[in-house]
């Protein structure tokens, strides 16, 4: 069973991360008979600045103005209804932004140029100092603004900083808030390689913006364009903004959450080659950014380990349910439940009396007794061992001396599986059958480990469980329902809602060996997980989660699996993931095993941004249990598809394998793992680790 739970974990968590797989859309528009040009100005956002838009002659000269436009304070743009098709300049002027390295406001913006061909419809073109290097680019190249100069230029700078610096829209990275509802992760990568632009200037390694511009503009000149000398200006410059002495940027950039700093710093050595397919391998790009900056909302994996990445918040609570938290429970319930249903057993109480009861099946060596008080409805109950430990003590009191339904406990001393002490204030209620009894609880009960708040009958919180007599144990009742519904806080999560399991049933194969316990064939939870860092919320799990164990009562766990005897059982989560920083994922998370070894996983993911753009991902697999081989597919809205290989057989330098894919079959990028570390190569020579 334990090879199965760590089988079942891996694949929830590959599940998890391959949901977490998500591009970020590009623009662009369709055939049309006008033109509109959106975008966004900025050096930081530039406010009030000045928007030209100019048609592109057919020798490669700047042609006539076609429309004009301003800038709104957080630097968009709009120039609509243009009588006009192809390539196409914008030109900013005026105006003045927030230079994000100095903190001063209102700095007078320099002139910005870019430039786009084939423009038709409404297309996305951001005007920044990166578009102005590649401007400058192709101007000076033979042939002018003709379409393969300007889509040459374009690609060398957009793949020496690894992003789309046309269609990606910058985001004012010293702003918290806009950064946290980013339309994507290149968006704030885009305004972090503008924001090192003018730290470069603070640094004094270059006089101005127009400086600095002009020196990238030299580094990418020429056949081996790469950032010889501005490389290291710019990385340092990303340090001090996210991580000096007086940073500037939102708390949530670092050095690791955006890929510019380790993109400049490749190219600093590396020659850029623009890729046969720009726009697939900045979605691919897109992909793993979002892949890594989502999987850093769950858990801080950077520890060398490929394992920990599996690691979440959520890890903490299962290892705490299994070791602590449900030994602890199993114990108590044990206790409070034997109380409970030998009450119950009484036809009639006699007031001032000792009731005795003994358990050798399943309470060996204890001794619970009862004495009822004056009238007969309270009583005082203890349970104690042969060695005079007390397990138990406090008041009951019931409703009906001759055949009591319902009443209340009291227990000030509950011993714990830990050999700690819990304590429980309840009303309960019976309803007894002849060979049935189910019992509810209202109240608190409080463990060393967790607490247990089903004291709220407004909002139905209750505890419910039916014992029916054991057809082979006659002396003996077994569990064979039970629901929760209220607030359990452990101290790694908080549960609030229900959980409701209707059939447990008998299974010779364990039950004897486990205490008389029966088996869930199925369960249900409803409500909310959220996951507690000393108190504080770090992510919470929404939505409903539903499981089966279609042959609980006939596996065998006591003798090796076959393929005629192995657990089959199913799960599906449906819900939302909410991390501290305010991600919020939609999801649906499937995974079974049907068929001998062989767990079969399924992800349905949406996101919706900033923009009200909707991103999702569709991810199928298997996993084998035996040969620890994953496989799985993933498709994606922006037409990418992906393979997967995980196969822990192969040494580690060569168990990852698999590649992504754009819409129209070029591979765009590659996965492998050296050194036992996986990692990512795009088509434009570019790599980087996923850890």
């Amino acid at each position: 069973m334990e090879q199965v739970y760590r089988s079942l974990k891996s694949i929830v968590v590959l599940a998890v991360l391959c949901s977490l797989l998500a591009a970020c859309g590009g623009g662009g528009g369709g055939s049309s008979s006008s033109t509109t040009v959106n975008g966004v100005a900025s050096k930081g956002p530039i406010k009030n600045g000045v928007v030209e838009v100019y048609a592109v002659n057919a020798d490669g000269t700047r042609g006539k103005l076609l429309g004009t436009g301003s800038t709104g304070s957080d630097g968009t743009y709009k120039v609509q209804n243009l009588s006009y098709k192809g390539n196409l300049i914008v030109i900013v002027t005026g105006g003045t932004y927030f230079d994000e390295a100095t903190g001063t406001a209102d700095v007078p913006n320099t002139v910005l140029k870019a430039a786009l061909s084939g423009a038709t419809g409404s297309v996305n073109v951001a005007v920044t100092p990166l578009t102005d290097v590649a401007f400058k680019q192709m101007s000076s190249a033979a042939g002018g603004l003709s379409t393969a100069n300007i889509d040459h230029s374009n690609a060398v700078v957009s793949t020496a900083f690894g992003v789309n610096i046309i269609g990606t829209q910058p985001v004012d990275v010293t702003d918290a808030t806009k950064v946290a509802s980013a339309s994507s992760q290149t968006a704030i990568d885009y305004g972090v390689a503008l924001a090192a632009i003018s730290q470069m200037v603070k640094n004094g390694d270059a006089s101005d913006v127009k400086d600095a511009i002009d020196m990238i503009q030299s580094d990418l000149s020429g056949e081996n364009p790469k950032l010889s000398s501005t490389g290291g200006a710019l990385t340092q410059a990303i340090v001090a903004l996210t991580s000096g002495p007086e940073p500037m940027l939102a708390p949530t950039i670092t050095t690791e959450t955006t890929s510019m700093y380790g993109t400049i710093q490749h190219f600093t050595d590396s020659v850029v080659n623009p890729p046969d397919n720009p726009n697939g391998v900045a979605q691919a790009k897109a992909m793993i950014s979002d892949l890594r900056n989502t999987v850093l909302t769950v858990v801080d994996y950077h520890t060398g380990d490929v394992g920990d990445t599996l690691k979440t918040p959520f890890d903490a609570t299962a290892a705490e349910l299994q070791t602590t938290v449900g030994p602890e429970l199993s114990s108590v319930g044990d206790l409070v439940g034997w109380v409970v249903t030998s009450v119950g057993s009484l036809t009639g109480i006699t007031p001032g009396t000792t009731y005795n009861f003994t358990d050798p099946e399943k309470h060996p060596g204890q001794t619970l007794t009862i004495v009822t008080g004056s009238t007969g409805t309270t009583a005082t109950a203890s349970i104690v061992t042969d060695a005079s430990v007390t397990l138990l003590s406090g008041t009951v009191s019931v409703d009906n001396v001759n055949l009591p339904k319902s009443g209340s406990v009291n227990f000030t001393t509950l011993k714990t599986a830990s050999d700690g002490n819990a304590t429980m204030t309840a009303s309960y209620s019976a309803m007894v059958s002849d060979t049935t009894m189910a019992i509810t609880f209202r109240g608190k009960l409080t463990t060393p480990v967790a607490s247990f708040d089903f004291d709220d009958s407004m909002s139905n919180r209750k505890l419910t469980f039916t014992l029916t007599q054991n057809p082979t144990m006659p002396n003996s009742v077994m569990l064979t329902k039970a629901y929760f519904s209220g607030v359990a806080t452990s101290s790694t999560a908080r549960v609030t809602g229900s959980i409701d399991i209707p059939t447990l049933v008998w299974n010779p194969n364990i039950s004897p060996n486990e205490g008389n316990a029966t088996i869930p064939t199925q369960a249900a939870f409803s409500g909310k997980i959220e996951a507690l860092n000393q108190g504080a919320v770090t992510m919470t799990l929404q939505g409903t989660l539903t499981g089966t164990f279609s042959n609980a009562a006939s596996y065998n766990p006591t003798i090796a699996d076959d393929a005629s005897n192995f657990p089959q059982w199913s799960g599906i989560f449906n819900g939302s993931l909410v991390a501290g920083n305010g991600v919020n994922i939609s999801a649906m998370l499937k995974a079974s095993m049907s068929a001998f070894q062989v767990i079969n996983f399924e992800v349905k993911y949406t996101r919706t941004l900033a923009n009200d753009a909707t991103i999702w991902l569709d991810c199928t697999g298997t996993y084998n249990v035996f040969t620890e081989v994953t496989s799985a597919t993933l498709t994606n809205q922006a037409g990418l598809h992906g393979t997967l290989v995980n196969d822990k057989s192969k040494p580690a330098e060569s168990r990852f394998s698999g590649s992504i894919n754009a819409g129209g079959g070029d591979e765009v990028a590659t996965f492998s793992s050296p050194l036992g570390v996986p990692k990512v190569t795009y088509s434009d020579s570019y790599f980087e680790t996923l850890i």
